[in-house]
C-alpha cells in the first residue's frame, strides 16, 4: 500500500522533490520505492528527463486505480469500528503551511469536544496539492491560502494575517522597522517552489514587479530551510505571514530582521475549502472553523496584489 501512496504522489506532483516534501521523506528512497515498483510491475510508470517528469501510458492507467485502492483501504478501519459496534469515523484534514498555530490548536480542541464521533487525521501539503486531493477525494476538507479555486470546491474565509519582509542582519536594515518594497531592489526575492500556491505567487509578483523588484531566485519544494540560509546570510530577501506559520518558524534563531511594509499591505487569507458534491463533513468542519475563526485575532486588508 505505501507503495501506491508513493506513486500517486509523484504522479500527482511530477516531480520527484515535491513528491517526497509531501510525503515528509528523502527524494531518493521515494525514487527507490517508485523503481521497486515499476520492477514489481514488469514496466515504467514514469519517463524521467532532466526538466521534468510525465506519466507513461501503463502510469495514467494505474493513477485511478491506485487512488481507488487507497480509498478502499483507508476506508477499512471504518468498516471494523462499524462491525464491532462503534461509530467514530476519520476525517482527512489538509493544512497548508502557514495555517496560524491558534487556528489549528482552536480547531482540533472544538471538534475533540463536539464531534468525539471524528478521528481528525491531517495532512500537511502546499495549497496546490491540497486542491487535487480535495478534487480527488483524498482528504475531506482543506485549510488553504486563498484565493483557491476548483469545480465542486467552495470556500469561507477564516482569517487574513499582514505579510511581512525577512532580511539578513547587516543588509542595511537592521535599525528599521519598516520598509518599502522598492527599497529591496537590489535584492532577490527568494521564496518555495511557486506550484506551491500559483495564484497567490503570481499577485505576489504583479505586486513586486509593479515597484521594479524583478531579481528571483526559486528553491524546489518546500524548502523553508534553504530559505532561511539564503534569507540570514544576506543574499536574498523574503515575505512571511505574520501568525506562526511555517515560513516565519523557519527563521526562528536567525540572524534576520522582520519588517512592516510600507505603502501597501500585503496579506496572506486563509479558507476552509471543501468539496460541495462530495458527501461527508466537510461543509459542517468548514463552518465549524469559521465560527472558530470569528473568535481569533485577525487582521483584514487587501489581498496581495
Amino acid at each position: 500500500m505505501l507503495h501506491l501512496r508513493y506513486f500517486v504522489a509523484v504522479a500527482e506532483e511530477l516531480n520527484f522533490t515535491r513528491a517526497a516534501a509531501r510525503l515528509h521523506m528523502a527524494t531518493s528512497p521515494l525514487s527507490q520505492r517508485i523503481r521497486d515498483l515499476e520492477r514489481e510491475l514488469a514496466t515504467p510508470l514514469f519517463v524521467r528527463t532532466h526538466h521534468k517528469v510525465e506519466l507513461t501510458p501503463a502510469g495514467e492507467t494505474l493513477l485511478p486505480a491506485a487512488r481507488d485502492t487507497i480509498r478502499r483501504f483507508d476506508a477499512l478501519p471504518g468498516l471494523v469500528r462499524t462491525a464491532a459496534g462503534t461509530t467514530a469515523r476519520t476525517v482527512v484534514i489538509g493544512i497548508a503551511p502557514d495555517v496560524s498555530t491558534e487556528l489549528r490548536t482552536g480547531f482540533l480542541n472544538t471538534v475533540a469536544a463536539r464531534h468525539p464521533d471524528l478521528l481528525l487525521r491531517l495532512r500537511p501539503a502546499s495549497t496546490e496539492p491540497l486542491v487535487r486531493s480535495l478534487l480527488t477525494g483524498e482528504i475531506d476538507m482543506g485549510f488553504l491560502h486563498g484565493p483557491v479555486t476548483g469545480p465542486g470546491i467552495r470556500t469561507l474565509d477564516l482569517e487574513t494575517a499582514p505579510v511581512a519582509v525577512v532580511v539578513g542582519r547587516g543588509t542595511g536594515f537592521d535599525a528599521r522597522t519598516t520598509v518599502r518594497l522598492e527599497e529591496l531592489a537590489h535584492l532577490p526575492f527568494a521564496s518555495i517552489g511557486y506550484d506551491a500556491a500559483p495564484e497567490i505567487y503570481r499577485r505576489l509578483d504583479d505586486a513586486l514587479n509593479r515597484v521594479a523588484v524583478r531579481k528571483r531566485i526559486r528553491l524546489e519544494g518546500d524548502n523553508f530551510g534553504g530559505l532561511a540560509h539564503l534569507v540570514a546570510a544576506g543574499q536574498a530577501f523574503t515575505l512571511i505571514a505574520l501568525g506562526g506559520g511555517t515560513t516565519g518558524k523557519a527563521f526562528t534563531g536567525e540572524p534576520v530582521v522582520t519588517l512592516a511594509i510600507e505603502g501597501g499591505e500585503l496579506t496572506l487569507t486563509t479558507v476552509a475549502a471543501w468539496h460541495q458534491d462530495r458527501p461527508g463533513p466537510g461543509e459542517m468542519l468548514a463552518e465549524l472553523a469559521a465560527a472558530l475563526a470569528k473568535g481569533l485575532p485577525t487582521t483584514h486588508g487587501p489581498s496581495p496584489g
